[in-house]
């Protein structure tokens, strides 16, 4: 009976283990749609408007006002350990990263053409990016 009683435990502890572990899952999912979509609207902020000067800059003022919000989000993930996320979940947090950090990097590509006429614009758009992969970095 003793016997049956430990079993009958250790089964739910292992099953709590699992439950905890979805749990970051779906933690570790919401940061990154959130990531996700904070970079899209950043990106269409610049891509999006008619002056890429304009764009930029108001690209530059959502992120500094999302930047301590999204900070403590990316923090949140620090503290997780590998077994506390499945490896589906690891490998979408570095696919989605490395998509979100080249969007944002491809728009130096993007407006080449103007930055190479306009120094402000470069040392605008340069500063976007920096502060962008600076908030990523982890």
């Amino acid at each position: 009976m003793m016997y049956g009683r430990i079993s009958c435990l250790l089964l739910l502890l292992a099953f709590s283990f699992v439950i905890a572990g979805c749990k970051k899952d779906t933690e570790v999912n919401a940061v990154i749609a959130d990531l996700d979509a904070f970079t899209k609207e950043l990106v269409q902020k610049v891509e999006g408007a008619q002056n890429p000067s304009a764009g930029i800059d108001d690209a530059q003022k959502f992120l500094d006002a999302r930047k301590a919000d999204m900070r403590a989000k990316i923090e949140s993930l620090k503290g997780m350990r590998g077994y506390q996320v499945s490896k589906e979940t690891t490998a979408k947090i570095t696919e989605s990263v490395t998509e979100d950090v080249m969007s944002v990097n491809k728009l130096k590509i993007k407006f080449m053409s103007n930055t190479m006429r306009d120094p402000a614009l470069k040392a605008k758009l340069d500063k976007l990016v920096e502060d962008y992969n600076a908030l990523l970095k982890m």
